[in-house]
């Protein structure tokens, strides 16, 4: 008799898993709470216009995880630029900031003196201290504070007391302003994004959409669904929040959300060369606009694009704040045999694309005592520079 596995949410997580376990002969059974899968990376449209919430570029540096994908959808290198508008300097800038901006800037006497002054020996205590200690205080309130406290819906920046997964690239560029130098960078090639990943990975597996868990045994791995069915299997894997899963027993943690608003211009295009997205610095309601066209490649005389609004709706962004990163992995501990949490969700880490992948497949290892490819040694912490530097 095959082995069962339940698998709750259709992400990458869930989806690889259900891949991963089904071509070694498992009977997976995935639970999805929406209408569709692929989550918050499923391509959606507006005006015929292919688009995310939010630009999910895909950013790694694992060739093999890079190749994992390629097998099942055709990815395409994109190099890309973003701006940020700075509202003080009635402009925009190259973000990560670059050295070569720094002269057109209104204070850029002030900045380059504060650059020479800086101390990069010291260590930070928090989110605001390492961004001064590492571009100083006039370029931290021009690219970084506002748009941080506005992103996360805090007051000060001190309140985040780690700060290693903020730094996109070097704090001050140099070179070429393609930003994630040295990292895979790449978009899927067809007109409905990853969605074909989700339908492949998948196809081998039981699917059940539109339904969320109202009741969850650990000890018989059952979960029971809204509409009374009770399923159990001999492994249950969970890609929904870790805190959600584990009925809230060490309490609630906190997500940031996002709004999103689509809107059509009778234009070809808005951005510039390479630039695919803008972020906005300072006092504005909302913290980017993307436009799609530029990642997706569609063709049409007008063009997409969607603005992103930091609000309570949506579990998008974990907070990196230690107390909330010790209670995630406490709710890992908990966990039994036979019970595993993954993906962004569900290990509460601000995980890309490739990392949640690489994750899918360290569970695999750790159910099944088998590798693929070696891409379970693939996955890395955000900001974890030293297991990086050497990949490309």
């Amino acid at each position: 008799m095959s082995k069962t596995a339940l698998i709750l949410g259709a992400g990458f997580s869930g989806c690889t898993l259900a891949h991963l376990l089904a071509t070694k002969g498992w009977d997976c059974t995935v639970v999805e709470k929406d209408h569709a899968i692929g989550g918050g990376c499923r391509t959606l449209f507006y005006g015929g216009h292919p688009y995310t919430n939010g630009p999910r570029v895909y950013y790694g540096y694992s060739e093999r995880v890079y190749q994992w994908i390629n097998r099942f959808i055709e990815m395409r290198p994109l190099d890309f630029e973003l701006l940020s508008y700075v509202e003080s300097e009635h402009r925009f800038f190259s973000y990560p900031i670059h050295e070569d901006d720094i002269p057109l800037m209104s204070k850029s006497r002030q900045i380059q003196a504060e650059l020479q002054a800086r101390d990069l020996t010291k260590k930070p205590a928090d989110f605001e201290e390492y961004w001064i200690s590492r571009v100083g205080r006039t370029l931290y309130d021009m690219f970084v504070n506002s748009y941080s406290r506005k992103m996360w819906r805090i007051e000060s920046n001190k309140q985040l007391d780690t700060f290693s997964w903020s730094a996109k690239d070097n704090p001050i560029n140099s070179g070429s302003r393609i930003a994630y130098k040295g990292s895979y960078l790449a978009y899927p090639t067809g007109y409905t994004g990853y969605n074909p990943y989700f339908d492949k990975t998948i196809a081998g597996a039981t699917l059940i959409l539109n339904q969320s868990p109202i009741a969850i045994d650990f000890d018989r791995r059952a979960v029971t669904l809204g509409d009374g069915t009770v399923l159990t299997a001999d492994v249950l894997i969970s890609s929904i929040p870790i805190d959600e899963f584990c009925g809230f027993s060490r309490g609630e943690l906190p997500y940031a959300g996002r709004d999103f608003i689509p809107f059509v211009l009778p234009i070809k295009r808005v951005s510039p060369g390479n630039v695919r997205f803008f972020h906005y610095t300072q006092n504005e309601p909302y913290t980017r606009i993307v436009e799609y066209k530029a990642l997706t490649d569609y063709q049409a005389e007008d063009t997409l694009l969607v603005m992103e609004l930091p609000s309570a709706n949506g579990k998008l962004y974990p907070y990196m704040l230690k107390k909330h990163i010790d209670t995630a992995k406490r709710y890992q501990e908990d966990l039994p045999e036979n019970v595993f949490s993954t993906g962004r969700l569900g290990t509460y880490r601000y995980s890309t694309i490739e990392q949640t992948i690489a994750q899918a497949f360290t569970v695999f290892r750790n159910i099944t005592g088998q590798r693929v490819d070696n891409i379970d040694e693939e996955f890395y912490e955000i900001g974890d520079l030293s297991l990086i530097k050497d990949r490309k």
